[in-house]
């Protein structure tokens, strides 16, 4: 019998370079599991592997020392508590998230939910590398965004109730200090800025000036607000494209700000048509979008109003 190497590898299946041995690679969208299903990894590691685990960077468990007979009869055994097989070649990896507005108190929305949804829906597809996503609940970018084929940040439109707001001035401080620390340009694309200004200053009155424009939309004023006179009005996504890190990194071209999550899977589901129409084999998406342009590519994925 002859194996395809390629076959298998695609299937998360990866050779090691020991003969008949291979590395078996699951699918956890957003990094999420069940601890009930680590008995189970548990089982398999001591009994078809070596013992151990290995957690992989994009938050997947991989299992080393799988003999090829028992690759089949591991992959069934995962099966029965709900785990399937990654994906390595070219094709679309497991979704990768922070832990979202669950349990961090930095989060602005479900990360957990929004990755399982974008699994079902994009794992596994056919392109000419591999095509990663990314999901981020805020500005901090745990989960890297930008540095995935097409990545999501998550962020917070603000406004302030000026009838209840005590002028104690803690949202212009915090918000100085969150442009002390900001870097320009900070994307391929984004318009330079000799020195990110706040976006919130107190007027004569004390009374909070905020200036949309020149907001990182990340929420602090809200979180350090003592009477809740700041408030998130909505929340969307700034979407990277082209993000890759490999032999020669590059961060992702910032291509739209405030996506509605609904958009999310248009804009996704255009990203991979795009990926396919202007990529050669074993290219990246961020390698093909510098050879025609990001303008070009933008054209092909957002949609006019």
């Amino acid at each position: 019998m002859v194996l395809d190497l390629n076959e298998l590898k695609k299937g998360g299946l990866l050779k090691q370079k020991q003969k008949d041995y291979f590395i078996l690679r699951t699918r956890i969208p957003g990094g999420y599991l069940k601890a009930d299903a680590l008995e189970k990894f548990r089982y398999i590691a001591k009994k078809y592997g070596r013992g151990y685990i290995h957690l992989s960077v994009r938050q997947c468990i991989e299992v080393a020392w799988i003999h090829l007979k028992d690759l089949e009869k591991v992959k069934k055994k995962l099966g029965k508590v709900g785990i399937s097989t990654g994906a390595c070649g070219p094709r679309s990896r497991n979704v990768v998230a922070c832990p979202g507005s669950s349990v961090c108190r930095f989060g602005f929305t479900d990360t957990e939910a929004l990755s399982k949804k974008l699994d079902k829906e994009f794992f596994g597809r056919d392109v000419p590398k591999k095509f990663k996503i990314g999901i981020s609940g805020c500005l901090n970018s745990c989960s890297k965004p930008q540095e995935n084929d097409i990545g999501f940040m998550a962020v917070g439109y603000l406004e302030c109730d000026l009838k209840i707001c005590t002028g104690c001035t803690l949202c212009a401080n915090v918000c100085e200090k969150v442009c002390a620390r900001a870097e320009a340009p900070l994307y391929p694309n984004e318009y330079k800025r000799a020195q990110a200004k706040p976006a919130i200053v107190m007027d004569e009155n004390k009374k909070p000036v905020y200036k949309k424009e020149l907001c990182f939309f990340e929420g602090d004023c809200v979180r350090v607000c003592p009477v809740d006179a700041w408030k998130v009005n909505r929340v969307g996504y700034t979407v990277f494209l082209g993000g890759k890190i490999g032999r020669f990194p590059m961060l992702g071209y910032k291509i739209a700000e405030f996506l509605t999550e609904e958009n999310i899977f248009t804009i996704t589901e255009k990203a991979i048509a795009c990926y396919n129409k202007i990529a050669k084999k074993g290219q990246r998406f961020g390698e093909a979008i510098n050879k025609v342009g990001i303008e070009e590519v933008k054209k092909q994925i957002l949609w006019t109003k």
